[in-house]
């Protein structure tokens, strides 16, 4: 059976989009056939964070110009296809979210993957969530401000009001500082569980130059090893943390002084 997972977040620049796309990849690596879908219809990026730069074809030409679906649905590495929307204005400006049946997509495209995550748009589109497929699941991502928690909380009453079971809270981008909130004053704001704490990392920003995923830039960093768990628990299997191979990096750094690498 197929699963639908939308990525919210009430505030923009909590790294929903870069999330969505490491998280697709990393469940794509248990074997899961995953499909990410932008239904961030008016500034939509997840093409760009995969690195499928100006696609042909794009959700916005599906929905205002009767080309078909299968047509944007791009396979961007083995088990991972990305269905972009683009960013073209004069279909944009064409689009109706009130007479988008997201119902229908997802039947067309359900024969592509078994795990679907679809991009949301920052804060609350009520044309985009009640437009969702009523079986989908959500995942509320948001970063430890008072502000970004206090928008969380408003994806939450939206997902409640519609009967959308929300999964858990991922915490992105996090660093220890006295002045963001804590764990348990997160929950207890959100009364969810967080289920995934992927801390800050500059690796991020260098895969995502690269259109390539943290964790196969580098999957023993703490971001990989965190979503990879993620993506673990959702699913319901088993991961062991990679660890740094500290040989390797005693040799390269023996090698840049001049010293032999150990055999």
């Amino acid at each position: 059976m197929s699963r639908i997972i939308a990525i919210a977040s009430g505030k923009g620049g909590v790294g929903r989009t870069t999330l969505t796309f490491n998280l697709g990849v990393a469940l794509s690596l248990f074997n899961r056939h995953v499909v990410m879908l932008d239904l961030d219809l008016a500034m939509a990026n997840l093409d760009i964070v995969t690195g499928l730069l100006n696609p042909d074809v794009t959700l916005h030409d599906v929905l205002v110009r009767n080309r078909s679906i299968d047509e944007c649905v791009y396979e961007i590495e083995d088990g991972v296809r990305v269905v972009p929307t683009g960013i073209h204005f004069e279909t944009f400006k064409n689009l109706n979210p009130k007479y988008i049946s997201w119902n229908k997509i997802m039947k067309e495209v359900a024969e592509f993957g078994e795990i679907f995550l679809l991009d949301m748009p920052a804060g609350i589109d009520v044309d985009i969530f009640e437009g969702i497929p009523t079986a989908s699941e959500m995942i509320i991502v948001t970063n430890s401000t008072m502000s970004s928690v206090a928008d969380a909380l408003k994806n939450k009453i939206v997902a409640n009001e519609l009967k959308i079971n929300i999964i858990g809270i991922v915490l992105n981008m996090y660093r220890e500082d006295n002045f963001l909130l804590s764990f348990k004053e997160i929950e207890s704001i959100l009364e969810l569980p967080i289920i995934g704490v992927i801390p800050y990392d500059q690796e991020i920003e260098r895969s995502m130059a690269l259109g390539k995923s943290i964790v196969e830039i580098n999957s023993s960093s703490p971001s990989s090893n965190a979503i990879m768990k993620l993506a673990a628990d959702i699913i319901g299997e088993e991961y062991q943390p990679i660890e740094p191979d500290k040989k390797s990096i005693i040799n390269r750094l023996r090698k840049f002084v001049g010293i032999s690498p150990d055999l």
